[in-house]
């Protein structure tokens, strides 16, 4: 058998997709959880990157994001971040919610790394997006957390960004990649800012006004590769909550340029946050050109901006 890194793009991201397709829930399956962030670290190490677990702590637990350093010849460039979430909802094994962003992630990082851009890229492992409870109390693991519990790792990565000072070209949150289907639902309030297909074939990338040249440099990295559908959302995205549901509003809230790149989750996948969403149900064709545009958009960031 030969080692992965000798294996054709498709295939590494089928396998880490696999590696990673159990659930991986903080109170459910805090062994896979963990388990997960050991091959996240590993595998961004073994491509060459520095890495780190960014410590943090929620419910009176400690957790941990992982951030793996791509260092550029010219430190007074921007950084470049590339993320993704590895956690899942309880009882899922969440091949496209987050495997499938996760295995992009790491193939994203060991193509960067041979490249060597000017720019800073830190590839990052978001630990506890799917803990999100916007509304209300939240009782897990015996205790109760408050109003605005959600979105936990990317809050502090964000955040320890914004208190470093550190400059940030963009940065492209990968949520959900790896599906296509016959049917594509559309949202009310997304169906007045944009013109969406009703077949869910395409690549969804999702912008506030601060993103807009970010969104415009994505578009171009995905050209030829793939249908790309954009979305310019004004005020952080607070008209359209539904736009906000991952780690990249933790960026414009902290006033950085970010995308979310989705295959738009339930509004395709009939198997989201179901046990049913497992690897053979995923487009590995579309996962690979979906990870070659974050990385020609990356490479853009590292080497313009």
């Amino acid at each position: 058998m030969r080692e992965p890194s000798a294996l054709p793009a498709r295939e590494r991201l089928r396998a880490d997709v696999e590696r990673l397709a159990v659930p991986r829930h903080p109170v459910t399956s805090p062994e896979a959880l963990r388990a997960a962030e050991d091959h996240v670290a590993g595998e961004l190490g073994a491509a060459g990157l520095r890495v780190e677990r960014q410590l943090f702590r929620w419910g009176g637990r400690e957790y941990h994001n992982v951030l793996g350093t791509l260092d550029g010849t010219d430190p007074a460039r921007p950084w470049v971040v590339i993320g993704a979430h590895f956690d899942s909802v309880a009882r899922s094994p969440g091949a496209d919610d987050n495997a499938s962003g996760v295995a992009a992630l790491l193939e994203a990082a060991r193509l960067l790394a041979r490249a060597r851009p000017p720019a800073t890229v830190q590839c990052v492992a978001f630990n506890l997006e799917e803990i999100q409870n916007p509304f209300g109390a939240l009782r897990l693991g015996g205790e109760v957390h408050a109003l605005g519990s959600f979105r936990i790792g990317s809050r502090a990565y964000a955040r320890r960004l914004r208190d470093a000072g550190q400059a940030v070209a963009g940065a492209l949150v990968l949520e959900m990649l790896g599906f296509t289907g016959p049917v594509q639902r559309v949202p009310a309030t997304v169906r007045l800012l944009a013109k969406v297909p009703r077949v869910g074939d395409f690549l969804a990338a999702i912008g506030d006004t601060r993103s807009r040249d970010l969104l415009a440099a994505f578009s171009r990295a995905a050209s030829g590769l793939l249908p790309l559908v954009p979305l310019t959302v004004p005020l952080r995205g607070w008209l359209a909550p539904d736009v906000r549901r991952s780690d990249h509003a933790r960026f414009w809230d902290e006033g950085y340029p970010a995308l979310l790149l989705t295959d738009t989750a339930e509004l395709r996948n009939p198997h989201y946050h179901r046990a049913s969403d497992t690897p053979e149900t995923l487009d590995y064709d579309f996962l690979t050109r979906a990870t070659e545009a974050v990385v020609r958009c990356a490479l853009e960031l590292a080497t313009t901006r």
